[in-house]
């Protein structure tokens, strides 16, 4: 027989762990996460806003040399186009002193030229465009021989440096006639067109 005389508000647990100090340990842990998480979150977010506050000056100072040098380029893109399409032009050109003195050694005694008119057209081939010189020769020459004599001129074109440059070199229709001032000569015309030069 057992008989126990401790009243119920006297008995203790035989642990040596009691519920209510286990509770009042979670209780504090569970504070001290809470506290410990909102310290980590206001640090992280002051650190943050120290990062934007430091970036932001930093742009402030950053952001007129961007614009500068986003001007700069723009313009150094225009100077280049700019400087592309005049080297264009300029290797599209001729060089007609070269072509004149050229010419000299063409053209046969018995011929006088009296006018040399050059011109030139611009035209597009599969998106490239190109400078097509035509120069127009006139002159006038004896008049017995007068075929002869201008076909060796036009032979002439066949020959470098002129085989470069010229495509075709033609007498057009009616290119001879009479000269008006002296009677015994006749006036000749030739049609040169050159190979068109891209201009890239």
């Amino acid at each position: 027989m057992h008989i126990n005389l401790i009243y119920k508000d006297e008995q203790r647990s035989a642990s040596p762990v009691s519920l209510w100090l286990m509770a009042r340990v979670a209780m504090g842990s569970g504070l001290f996460l809470i506290i410990f998480w909102i310290f980590m979150f206001t640090m992280g977010y002051r650190s943050l806003m120290h990062q934007v506050a430091a970036l932001d000056s930093e742009w402030k100072y950053t952001d007129p040399k961007y614009k500068a040098a986003l001007q700069l380029r723009n313009e150094l893109a225009i100077r280049s186009a700019t400087l592309k399409a005049l080297q264009g032009w300029r290797d599209a050109r001729i060089a007609w002193g070269g072509q004149l003195d050229s010419l000299t050694g063409i053209v046969p005694e018995v011929i006088q030229l009296s006018e040399i008119h050059a011109t030139h057209t611009v035209v597009v081939s599969n998106n490239i465009p190109a400078r097509v010189f035509e120069v127009k020769l006139s002159g006038h020459t004896s008049a017995d021989r007068s075929e002869v004599n201008v076909l060796q001129f036009l032979d002439g074109f066949k020959t470098k440096p002129f085989s470069q440059f010229v495509e075709s070199a033609v007498l057009p229709s009616g290119a001879f006639r009479q000269d008006p001032v002296v009677k015994s000569d006749r006036i000749f015309e030739i049609d040169c067109k050159y190979f068109p030069r891209p201009i890239e």
